[in-house]
């Protein structure tokens, strides 16, 4: 069934209502509110439409505990085979020397695919989960339990807008990010992958153009990792000046012995850190959409 919602329309309400293969269609303009997805195998199509709200780190929730990092998105995917297209989703908490860590977006649920979305935030624009094994400890009394899983998601970003500063992009997903903008609203980060030491792919960005708001040189890194096993791969990207010379950063010294970053093209090689690793044209063979997306 298809559904077509006006701003004066709340997405929940519409979203007890959907089933599997349900459409959503938004209207031009602001939706102001918190989302969470359950629903597997639904679509949601905006047309100028912007979803927002204003969750922070340090914000008290309605259970009167602090929403951390992972309760302040204000759009989640936790259901399976859901796909966004042409909308803005944007945490209002832009400021992270204010804030601190506030979430665009959310996803937990296994073959997403994001088309024309732009992501807009500060720290921690996109939580690419699951959340890592020990937060999922630390979080057991905090969370929903179909938030602390542990499966592997899937998810597919195609010409993409992502806006942030420090460490926007985040968490174990397996992403591929094909032909995105990925732009740096001032010094920090682009990505912290977390990923498990047994999962073949991490963070893919391809043919991704690597913008920047500042005119400063030389202070953003492509990733760092967030655990010791963060994988982060940039292939054919096109980066400003903003980005620093040396690409990665390693977090603490003995991640370097086990992150996987990794470049092809992308950056001049001359100052590009040690533990990184170039990749060859015969390394490249195995980044196909394909084998990424079903590892």
């Amino acid at each position: 069934m298809n559904y077509y919602l006006s701003i004066n329309d709340s997405i929940n309400e519409y979203l007890k209502k959907c089933q599997n293969g349900d459409v959503l269609y938004l209207s031009e303009g602001i939706y102001e509110e918190k989302i969470k997805i359950s629903v597997e195998g639904i679509k949601i199509i905006g047309n100028n439409t912007t979803i927002q709200y204003k969750d922070y780190y340090n914000k008290v929730g309605k259970d009167n505990k602090e929403l951390l990092t992972v309760r302040t998105y204000t759009l989640m995917v936790a259901a399976d085979n859901v796909t966004l297209e042409n909308l803005t989703i944007k945490n209002l908490a832009l400021d992270n020397n204010k804030y601190g860590q506030a979430v665009a977006l959310h996803v937990i649920g296994d073959n997403f695919k994001a088309n024309h979305l732009k992501l807009i935030g500060g720290q921690d624009t996109l939580l690419a989960g699951p959340i890592p094994y020990d937060l999922t400890i630390r979080y057991k009394d905090l969370l929903p339990q179909d938030e602390l899983t542990q499966k592997k998601s899937h998810q597919y970003y195609k010409d993409c807008y992502i806006e942030g500063n420090v460490d926007f992009i985040f968490g174990c997903g397996i992403c591929l990010f094909e032909s995105c903008t990925i732009h740096s609203s001032g010094k920090g980060y682009i990505c912290a992958p977390s990923h498990p030491q047994e999962y073949k792919y991490g963070f893919v960005f391809i043919n991704c153009n690597l913008t920047s708001s500042t005119q400063n040189e030389n202070n953003v890194f492509l990733a760092r990792p967030w655990r010791d096993y963060g994988h982060a791969t940039f292939i054919d990207c096109k980066s400003d000046k903003h980005i620093k010379p040396d690409g990665f950063n390693n977090w603490n010294p003995e991640r370097e012995k086990t992150c996987k970053m990794e470049i092809y093209k992308t950056l001049d090689y001359n100052s590009l850190v040690k533990f990184a690793k170039i990749l060859t044209e015969d390394d490249l063979k195995k980044y196909t959409k394909e084998n990424i997306l079903t590892c």
